[in-house]
């Protein structure tokens, strides 16, 4: 057998971490209050206010600073600003198709309240590209998806461009957590390509 060098090209990160229980907390006391808003055919339900985390100052300045520390982890140099941010509510039964997130660099969620194993997992995948032959070993080169269970108190980050779905909701209690989309603030780019946001 041949001694192969393989990189790791195009790697997305799909990072997590374990937030404060007051993060969680305060969070759930939000959703309590928070207008629920079921969009254009979408099986799940939103908050109203779409900008949730404006009226929430400390929680903001909270998530942003966790949000910079993963993106200087992953090398960039740049400030961050949350540009959208919600309560997303699955109720029991329903799913999310997969979809992909635009307008937005890297995206948040926010596992704030209480899970099972049968509140929907979310799934990270690519479609097949070409020819597409089942593995015999599941690996980091060859596994076409990431599927990853909620659990309380943490956070997740991920590109938002990485396309996502949450499995059905087979608990009997709504599936809840803050959604948030991040953009660098500032100069961006080179050259001809010099944007500042």
């Amino acid at each position: 057998m041949k001694t192969w060098s393989i990189a790791p090209l195009f790697v997305q990160p799909i990072a997590s971490t374990e937030i404060e229980v007051e993060l969680s907390t305060q969070l759930k006391t939000i959703s309590e209050d928070a207008f629920w808003f079921a969009g254009d055919g979408n099986a799940y339900i939103t908050s109203k206010d779409m900008q949730i985390l404006d009226k929430h100052k400390d929680l903001r300045s909270a998530f942003k600073e966790i949000t910079e520390d993963l993106i200087t982890q992953l090398g960039y140099d740049c400030e961050m600003q949350i540009t959208t941010s919600w309560i997303h509510k699955l109720p029991p039964g329903d799913q999310i198709y997969p979809k992909t997130i635009y307008n937005s660099w890297y995206t948040g969620m926010v596992f704030f309240d209480e899970y099972t194993e049968q509140s929907g997992d979310i799934e990270f995948f690519v479609d097949p590209q070409g020819v597409y032959v089942v593995p015999a070993e599941w690996s980091q080169w060859t596994a076409p998806s990431i599927r990853l269970t909620p659990n309380s108190n943490y956070m997740m980050m991920f590109p938002s461009y990485v396309r996502h779905r949450v499995y059905t909701n087979t608990s009997d209690t709504d599936r809840l957590c803050l959604m948030f989309n991040v953009m660098p603030k500032g100069q961006t780019g080179s050259n001809e390509s010099t944007f500042v946001y």
